[in-house]
This record gives structure tokens, sequence and C-alpha cells, in this order.
């Protein structure tokens, strides 16, 4: 994912361009429109591994409280407290379990240490992904529509999804 960070009213944001596919009542699916960025990313794998996803470019569903139409370009953001406390459940919290595992166990024997710190990491790794999945069910853990970017025109709504997924036929 290619984000930008941008500061509005002294916040930072994270912002991407989707391209919005269809419309279904208040919800929209977008295409992300710069979903190659995954690639040169050193955390990719990290990010990956942890939320089960595939790096590949993946339409979604979301709330379209904009109005934007099929074929729209639109900003899409991530504030940047929604994007700190994921980093820190999913990269933080396992590794702060897994010395709190190490420390509890700390008068045993090695083999008592080293099974009380892999039991933190796991306990971790656990919370991480019940906490991750609980914060994707919330609207301010989301990804939302700011604003439409560029409107499409009847002509060009249909040819403009088939350019960004790489379809040259017409």
């Amino acid at each position: 994912m290619k984000w930008e960070m941008k500061n509005k009213d002294n916040w930072s944001h994270m912002t991407r361009k989707g391209l919005v596919r269809k419309v279904r009542g208040d919800e929209a699916l977008i295409c992300p429109a710069d979903g190659n960025e995954c690639d040169s990313c050193e955390a990719r794998h990290a990010c990956l591994s942890l939320s089960g996803g595939s790096g590949r470019k993946t339409d979604f569903w979301m709330l379209n409280d904009i109005g934007a139409s099929p074929g729209d370009m639109v900003e899409l953001e991530l504030r940047s407290s929604a994007s700190l406390t994921i980093i820190a459940s999913t990269f933080l919290l396992p590794v702060f379990l897994l010395f709190a595992g190490y420390l509890f166990m700390m008068n045993g024997t090695d083999l008592q240490r080293a099974l009380g710190a892999g039991a933190g990491l796991v306990a971790g790794i656990v919370s991480a992904i019940v906490i991750n999945k609980r914060l994707g069910t919330r609207k301010g853990y989301n990804m939302q529509m700011t604003k439409i970017l560029e409107r499409a025109d009847s002509d060009t709504a249909g040819r403009a999804y088939k350019e960004l997924e790489g379809n040259k036929d017409d």
C-alpha cells in the first residue's frame, strides 16, 4: 500500500487512493489504485503474516458516506491514532508478553524460563490476533472515504477499472 502522511488540523493521517467499482446502498466496492507498494515495504512479511493477507490487490466494501459513484477516484484515510494502536497490539504486545513470561519464570531453570517466554509469546500473538479482529469491526479503525478526487463520467467508469487491473481490452 502506498500511504502518504498528511497534516490536517495538527493530526497526521495516512491516505491512499481507490477507485469506486460498484455502489450498493450506502456501501461502495473499492479497488485500491496503488496496491503494489507492499512489494517495496520492509515490514511487508510481518504485516502479511499477522493479517493473513497475500499482498495482492483486493477489492473491499466500505461505507460510502460521501456519495461516490462507480468510476470515481476517491481518497481513503486511516487516522494515525488507529494505525499506532494496530501497530502496538500487533508487534509490541507479543514482545511485552514474551518478556513478562520470562520474568515470571525468572527463578526457575533455563527450561522453565524458556517455556515462560514461549508461553508469553504465544499469548501475545493470540491476543494480537483477537485485538486486531475486534478493532477491525470498529469504525475508527478502518479506512474511511474522505473526498472524491476525480469524478467519472458514464463513458470512463468501466474503462477506469479495467485500466487499473491492467486489462487493455476496450
